[in-house]
């Protein structure tokens, strides 16, 4: 990992970031009947403030950060997304709600625009189209659709993609913990407030416990390396990869919440995952895909160096993983 570029880093945390937040998409799903949105919003926070203060003070940073008015704004605006997604997620599907989240990559690329004065390439406009079609048919072909959750998803999606980049803005002049801690410290003091007025449920089930504990281990998780991704990567390349959100979303849905999703859901997803291969095979960041891309694909896989692609490549590559493996095992036994 600490071989790779900035950008390739940015896309594995991303990932990682990914599969904490689909996860959290199906505990909340499971909760939001028994508990609302400010209880869930608290549970997944708590353990956030507690692991991010002790990592802050283990690494002797300060605890406030340096660009604190960016990360007050950006706190806020972020806990009113999360809100605004849980509520989505109880009058929506899980897949439902997490599609029409998904325009905020396309949000982001706009709002990059204008905060962070970045280009907008030809190969911006083709993956937002494609993502707000897919969007479409999606919600289109739902058998549980409803347009006040849209509407709040959307609003949900909008405010998320500013917050996204302002923590590029941010940079790398506060550490990921802090940006973290300062997130789950808002959200735990406007959800403890809101949530001993309109407190429900009973949170020592034993059923329960494991799945409240979970949000703040997963949120955490997944917080952090979002914020570690939008830091050291450019948001119109790292934004496109939380699209997988959706197919694991709708895989979760599907085997544990008992959701229903028609064919046509399914082949939107599928034109979410075809819009961020689109942004993946612009090798050379060009803003277009041509020539010189498949160029460059042709010459990462060539790995044998023989000028041609073929399962010797394949085969080379294994080799020299085993031939690594062998040796790590080598130094272990000595």
């Amino acid at each position: 990992l600490f071989a790779m570029s900035n950008s390739k880093k940015a896309i594995v945390f991303m990932c990682i970031s990914v599969l904490a937040f689909s996860l959290i998409n199906f505990v909340v799903k499971s909760l939001s009947g028994t508990f609302n949105p400010y209880q869930i919003l608290l549970f997944r926070s708590m353990p956030m403030v507690i692991i991010s203060f002790f990592l802050i003070k283990k690494q002797n940073l300060s605890v406030l950060g340096n660009r604190k008015k960016l990360l007050v704004t950006r706190s806020i605006i972020c806990l009113i997304s999360i809100l605004l997604f849980y509520k989505s997620i109880e009058i929506l599907d899980i897949g439902v709600a997490v599609s029409v989240k998904y325009l905020t990559p396309v949000f982001a690329i706009f709002v990059a625009i204008i905060i962070l004065k970045n280009q907008l390439n030809p190969l911006n406009i083709v993956t937002s189209i494609l993502a707000i079609f897919s969007v479409v048919l999606v919600c289109s072909f739902s058998y549980n659709i409803n347009v006040l959750g849209i509407t709040i998803a959307l609003l949900s999606a909008f405010l998320l993609s500013i917050s996204w980049v302002l923590v590029s803005k941010i940079g790398t002049d506060d550490s990921p913990v802090v940006v973290v801690f300062y997130l789950s410290f808002f959200s735990s003091f406007v959800g403890g407030i809101f949530s001993i007025y309109y407190w429900q449920g009973n949170i020592f089930q034993l059923e329960v416990m494991p799945k409240v504990l979970s949000l703040g281990i997963l949120g955490y998780i997944g917080q952090l390396y979002s914020t570690k991704a939008f830091q050291i990567g450019n948001p119109a390349e790292v934004a496109p990869f939380r699209y997988f959100e959706i197919i694991v979303s709708i895989v979760l849905g599907v085997l544990f919440v008992n959701e229903t999703y028609s064919v046509v859901t399914l082949i939107g997803s599928c034109i979410l995952i075809l819009s961020l291969m689109i942004t993946f095979i612009d090798i050379d960041n060009s803003g277009t895909i041509d020539a010189e891309d498949f160029r460059m694909i042709k010459e990462k896989l060539d790995l044998n160096n023989d000028g041609v692609v073929d399962f010797k490549d394949l085969k080379f590559y294994f080799d020299q993983r085993i031939e690594t493996l062998k040796k790590a095992f080598s130094r272990i036994f000595e």
